[in-house]
Formats: C-alpha cells, structure tokens, sequence
C-alpha cells in the first residue's frame, strides 16, 4: 500500500513550519547542544544490527558496517586526534577517494570538536595547498594514492602536523606520517563527545573555484537539521523502514555529508560506491542493492539514459530519484519515470546555503526546467541585487535567501568583508539568476557574477 509523502501538503506545512518541529527530533537539546557526529550516529549505536553504510569499492570489495561500528571506530578516529595533541577548534581534512575510512574521520573530528573538511582528490598540488594553507589545516587524512601530490602541497603549508596514512599494508606510509590502522588499533574505542552548541563551526568545505578563487564556507553543528528536514522533505525519507539513499557526489564537496549525514540523522542506510561512473556498474547496483533513494547529476542520468540498456523499473527499488547541478530537461524526466519507476526531481542548493535549498517535492508537480519550490522553512525570493527590492512574477533576478535556516553558512572562512558583501540588507545573494512563475515555483536562468556556484 503506497503512503502519502512526509510533505503531503506543501502549501499548509510551509505556512505553519517552524524549525523547532525538526530540532525537537535531536537527541541533545539542539540547537542549544548539538553535536552532528552524536546525532547522525551515536543514538543509533545501541542497535548493533542497524547497517549505516553499504560500501562497494572500485575493486568489486563489499563492506557492511553498522551505526555501531561506525561510532566504535569514530570514537577511536578522536581518540587517535586526542593523542596526537589536536585541540577543539583544529581544522581536519580528508584527501582521500571514497573510502569508509573518511566517514569515520570525519565523525571522529566531530566527536572531539574539530572542524572537519573535505578535498576532492582528483585536484593538484596548487589547489590542494591554497585550501589547506587557507584553513590552517592541523591535520590531513589521505591514502598512498594521493600521498605524492599532499607532499609537494605541504612544502607551502606550514600549519599541518599530522599526515595520517590509510594503508592496509604499510605501504605508502612515510616516516613521520601516522599509520591509520595502527593508531586505531591502539585507541580506546569510548570517547565522550565534546558538547558543542548549533553555531560552534563544524564544517569547512571550500567551493570549486571555477568562478573565482575558491571559498571557504563555515558551517555550524546546527547544519545538520537543515539536511536532516531536506533529506525528510525532498528525498521523502521514512517511507519505507529499510530506506537506503545513494548519493553520487564526490567526497570533497559539501554535497558529500549532505548525502551522508542527513540521511544518517533519520538512522537510514547509505551505499556508497568507490569507482568512477559507469553505466554498466551503476545499473549492477541498483538491480543488487534495494536503494529507494538515487541523488546524481544530470550527467549521471543523460548517460544512463543513453548507455544503460537494461533498467528495468521492476528490477529497481527507488521510490525516488533526484538531480542538481543543471536544469533537467522534459525528456530525462520523462525516461526516468520509464526507466527507474520515478520521475527525476530536479532541486537547487550552493555550498552556502549548505542543502538542497529549493526542491521538487513528491507532493508538487513536477514542471521540467524549474526547480521546484523552496525548503518549509526556507525563506527564497529573486530580488535586484543593487536594492534587495523583491520582484515581480517572471522578472528575472538574482535568487536570494535569507539567513535564518540551520543548514545556513555562519561565514566565509577567516573572512568577514567577504562574508558582509555576499548580502545586500537581509538577503544573501546567490550570484545565480532566476524567475519565479505565478506559482512560486524557481526557474534558473544563469550566472550573475562569481558570488557562488550552484
């Protein structure tokens, strides 16, 4: 029997929404203490069946590992920062292709109140350094893959004093590097998570830098429910009690824990794949695992429209199937209703505003080229950048937010004239244009100037 949506009417739920109703689903007393590591993990630890990630590596490997085993191992990740002299406030970084390695990284900095970030590891020597320079970076997790590009990066970055090496045999581990599983295998696996509050930084995720030079952007612990509420609204999680989201996003944009710990906040399952795209593979996946949630690109789908001969939506368990990046065009929506037994659901977020911002939802319909509509909660308009007046249906303008919502940045990076210059009065503007239809329903209609990207 098919359920109704978690957002069945969009209209009332956003008239009467308040941020409280998805704090109050927090374990601490958010946003006062929250702790994301905590909330998206450790209250579901006690059931030691309850699989967190489904992990399949570029090499056909399978691993299985439960929130138990997530939140013993990310305890012990803390613990190895303790030992090492790492403090509250220290920013770390994760190199590394995906791995299961770098959720527990990323858990365990949290857990001891580090800020955690990621670098995508298909970048240079030059943009590797200028982040890590940027940040002041503490300490860098990374595999022997990356290991030669990190060690001419760190010629430059003077801040860093920890290299942590994931190696299984040793190999690639330099002298005066730390071997991860040898640290881990002499931490204590308790650890008493650091209390921090909703505007403690968390998160420090820079953006591509292909219009301009790359920026860091602070998210706070309060991020979380931001993710938490888009994960329940747009990808329309809880409908099924075993859901399990697969999110495509690479490891060293934001777009990484928004596909990861959103979904763990509701104690759902993630499949995570280590290999590149593949049509083939990707098809081999879904017909094996029962992923009811699919988050990629536009690219991602025109290919599998193109090169994937074999779906089958009787093969499938998706219950959705969502984009981001570009505006999807009628034809892809219309395959992948055909193909994956759901339409694709286009939506709209920056590294700013640290979610999926404005959505499709199961509930509205599905109109190809917009949007959608934006998060309950969420405050979005297209406004003149010069005065921040509102304008008119179907005048464009520049999308613009208001700061008020959770998953909202608290700042660029050690930058705050950068910061002020992002708003004209109340609204942050996103440096992307757009329309809104008499409906209220987003159209994107192009750059503005090098404010964001999308």
């Amino acid at each position: 029997m098919e359920t109704a949506p978690n957002l069945a009417d969009y209209e009332g739920l956003s008239k009467v929404f308040e941020w409280d109703s998805i704090y109050a689903d927090a374990d601490w007393d958010a946003p006062d203490e929250i702790n994301v590591a905590h909330e998206v993990c450790d209250r579901y630890r006690t059931d030691r069946g309850t699989v967190a990630l489904y992990f399949v590596g570029d090499d056909g490997e399978r691993e299985r590992i439960t929130f138990w085993e997530l939140a013993q191992w990310s305890n012990g990740f803390a613990n190895v920062l303790e030992t090492l002299g790492v403090e509250r406030g220290d920013r770390v970084f994760g190199y590394t292709p995906r791995i299961p390695e770098q959720y527990v990284a990323m858990l365990g900095s949290l857990k001891a109140g580090c800020v955690y970030g990621g670098i995508e590891p298909q970048l240079g020597t030059d943009e590797v350094a200028y982040r890590l320079a940027d940040a002041e970076a503490s300490v860098v997790v990374t595999t022997p893959e990356n290991r030669d590009t990190l060690e001419t990066a760190l010629e430059d970055v003077p801040s860093v004093e920890h290299v942590i090496v994931v190696s299984d045999d040793g190999v690639g581990v330099r002298r005066g590097d730390v071997s991860y599983y040898e640290a881990m295998d002499r931490a204590d696996n308790e650890y008493e998570t650091v209390r921090t509050e909703g505007s403690d930084p968390a998160l420090l995720y820079y953006t591509s830098g292909a219009t301009g030079s790359a920026k860091g952007i602070v998210h706070g612990h309060r991020w979380i429910v931001g993710v938490a509420a888009a994960q329940l609204y747009a990808a329309d999680l809880q409908q099924h009690e075993t859901d399990l989201y697969w999110g495509a996003g690479d490891r060293g944009w934001l777009t990484a824990p928004v596909n990861a710990l959103g979904v763990w906040f509701w104690g759902h399952s993630i499949l995570a794949y280590g290999g590149g795209f593949d049509p083939d593979t990707w098809t081999a996946l879904l017909e094996e695992f029962p992923v009811t949630v699919l988050s990629g690109v536009p690219a991602h789908y025109r290919r599998l429209r193109e090169e994937a001969d074999d779906l089958e939506p009787d093969d499938l368990d998706l219950h959705r199937a969502m984009s981001t990046g570009d505006p999807l065009e009628a034809e892809l929506i219309e395959w992948g209703e055909q193909a994956l037994g759901t339409p694709i659901a286009d939506s709209y977020g920056q590294a700013e505003t640290g979610n999926m911002l404005i959505n499709t939802y199961p509930s509205i319909e599905t109109r190809p080229g917009s949007m959608g509509k934006p998060l309950p909660g969420v405050e979005a308009s297209v406004v003149d950048p010069d005065t921040g007046d509102e304008l008119e249906v179907g005048e464009t303008g520049e999308i613009a937010v208001k700061g008020e919502f959770p998953s909202f940045f608290l700042g660029y990076w050690e930058d705050p004239e950068r910061t002020d210059e992002a708003f004209v009065g109340d609204w942050y503007l996103t440096g992307d244009l757009g329309r809104i239809d008499e409906d209220g329903y987003f159209w994107f209609e192009g750059r503005a100037d090098d404010a964001g990207e999308r």
